[in-house]
């Protein structure tokens, strides 16, 4: 086991809700909800965590780019230019891409009082558990976007003692603390940002080049 201090930063593009609804002939009808959900988890120990924070403050000056780094809003030579800094510090990311046409999963709460939104955060366990198991670590803090779809009660307690419970056991504590934030706050968690939108552009086949800007075997994904 890595003895240094580490985080995993989560974040998500796209959005948990259900594609369709069926009208009363059994017909599917599009609810305008994303076709897709991508979570990434870039997980960085606390010397490269402070490293990025100054390569991303540096590439933004050298831009000119002052606001907060949103992959629907940076030109494209700077978007490569920020992903790019996952090769050069290796960082691992961990992703998993949810294709809802295929999805088998619930998508509804159901009565279920541990949860706020089954499908997001069932598959952000999911994501985090193979992070920290396929890296090897324990007493990690998770890092995640803030959202209020996550708060049960007016508070994240229900969803952090849930996400534990999913990935801790009774000899084996791999998340030791649950951080929720404003990304805007955060660069490593644009960084996150950054990933995610890069492989919806893929999915989307919007743009395959911003992927591959980042070398294979520092993103890993979740089947």
């Amino acid at each position: 086991m890595r003895s240094n201090s580490h985080f995993i930063f989560v974040d998500e593009a796209g959005d948990p809700g259900k594609p369709y609804r069926k009208d009363s002939k059994g017909n599917k009808i599009p609810t305008g909800a994303s076709l897709f959900y991508i979570l990434s988890a870039v997980c960085i120990d606390s010397e490269k965590m402070f490293l990025v924070e100054n390569k991303i403050l540096e590439t933004k000056k050298k831009f000119g780019y002052e606001k907060e780094i949103k992959s629907t809003d940076v030109s494209l030579p700077l978007y490569k230019s920020l992903l790019r800094i996952i090769n050069e510090l290796e960082i691992e990311i961990y992703y998993r891409l949810i294709n809802k046409k295929t999805y088998r999963g619930t998508f509804a709460v159901d009565g279920n009082r541990k949860l706020h939104n089954v499908f997001d955060e069932y598959n952000l366990a999911k994501l985090v558990l193979f992070a920290v198991v396929k890296s090897k670590l324990t007493n990690v803090e998770v890092i995640i976007d803030r959202a209020d779809r996550r708060m049960l009660d007016r508070n994240f307690e229900s969803f952090n003692n849930y996400l534990k419970s999913k990935v801790n056991t009774k000899t084996i504590q791999r998340v030791s603390h649950i951080t929720h934030v404003d990304s805007q706050y955060v660069n490593v968690m644009q960084l996150s940002d950054l990933v995610s939108g890069a492989i919806k552009d893929a999915f989307t086949k919007k743009n395959t080049e911003l992927k591959k800007a980042i070398k294979i075997k520092f993103l890993k994904k979740m089947c």
